[in-house]
């Protein structure tokens, strides 16, 4: 736990099979499934009421655990969230999901990272290091619970406050806030995927910005 602007604190973790985390014991790396983790990890710091800020493919699990825990979520930030995925023909994400599932999905998740990671060789660096310790089942479940996902049912689900800070990249007409026109957004322009580590002063800025008209519109 950290504290951010403000004196708020800030929790952080790695999902499933990620980072310091342990794989999953039920296989299940699909959004509800990481949305369980961040029940798990609100309830062993005792967090009541919170905003989510989620990043990439993240933001399923933050819209899935809102939308059943509408009570807890004060509000939703997401950096550069996934695009709708249904934008993209279906052979061609079958096709990814079949790839980082096999023998090779290493090295198929390095050259995705490096095609989306941007001109900063240092962000680069640090980004395929880190998906060189995924499990490989959190890889390939991963993989397929995007291709499979429809964000749809969860952005109506949740109708508290949420913002998109988006590349230019993924500012398209597949955006999750061009398919919820009640979603604000922001594009930062000269950043790769990794936004809070291009931009974090753009991050840091957002989301204290997003967190102060919650609190206000509280008051």
């Amino acid at each position: 736990m950290q504290l951010t602007a403000g004196g708020r604190e800030a929790v952080a973790f790695d999902f499933r099979g990620h980072g310091a985390s342990a794989p999953a014991a039920d296989a299940d790396y699909g959004y509800d499934g990481r949305a369980d983790d961040i029940d798990a990890v609100a309830d062993a710091f005792g967090l009541k009421r919170f905003v989510l800020v989620a990043h990439s493919g993240g933001s399923g699990a933050a819209l899935a655990y809102a939308a059943g825990h509408a009570d807890r979520v004060a509000g939703i930030l997401l950096v550069d969230p996934a695009t709708d995925p249904r934008a993209l023909p279906k052979e061609i994400r079958d096709g990814f999901v079949r790839d980082l599932a096999g023998p090779n999905g290493g090295d198929v998740l390095s050259a995705y990272y490096t095609s989306i990671a941007g001109s900063n060789p240092d962000v680069r660096k640090r980004v395929l290091a880190d998906a060189a310790v995924v499990d490989p089942a959190a890889r390939a479940g991963v993989g397929k619970a995007l291709a499979e996902w429809n964000p749809e049912p969860t952005l109506d689900a949740y109708r508290g406050p949420i913002f998109v800070l988006a590349t230019e990249a993924n500012d398209n007409a597949a955006a999750l806030f061009r398919l919820c026109s009640r979603i604000g957004h922001r594009t930062v322009a000269g950043s790769g995927h990794w936004v809070m580590l291009d931009k974090p002063e753009a991050v840091a800025e957002s989301v204290n910005t997003f967190v102060s008209t919650i609190e206000a519109g509280q008051k």
